[in-house]
């Protein structure tokens, strides 16, 4: 599948005062443990440290309604929710272009 085809999302969330830490914490491990993503990159504003970007390309159609269908997705969701200062933006996104993985 051509990075073009593969689903994205381009999340924004902003934690409640204090709770930035957690969300983010919170965030990283469900992304983790998903195994859905082709990759991520969870990023904290500079202004703002309680707000979190999240951009996440998975692996395939299936793989995105494969986790959004799971006990996991419900899970986080709920715990993520309660963190959060006001709803979250999502937009759905294809990669346009993106660097192949450079050495470790």
């Amino acid at each position: 599948m051509a990075l073009q085809d593969q689903p994205a999302y381009l999340i924004k969330m902003r934690a409640k005062p204090g709770l930035g830490d957690k969300l983010f914490a919170l965030a990283t491990e469900g992304m983790e443990k998903s195994g859905s993503s082709d990759r991520f990159i969870i990023a904290r504003e500079d202004a703002d440290p309680d707000v979190l970007w999240n951009m996440e390309v998975f692996r395939s159609h299936e793989a995105k309604d494969a986790y959004e269908n799971s006990p996991l997705a419900d899970e986080l969701r709920d715990e993520i929710i309660e963190l959060l200062a006001e709803p979250p933006m999502r937009i759905e996104v294809h990669p346009y272009s993106a660097l192949p993985d450079g050495p470790a």
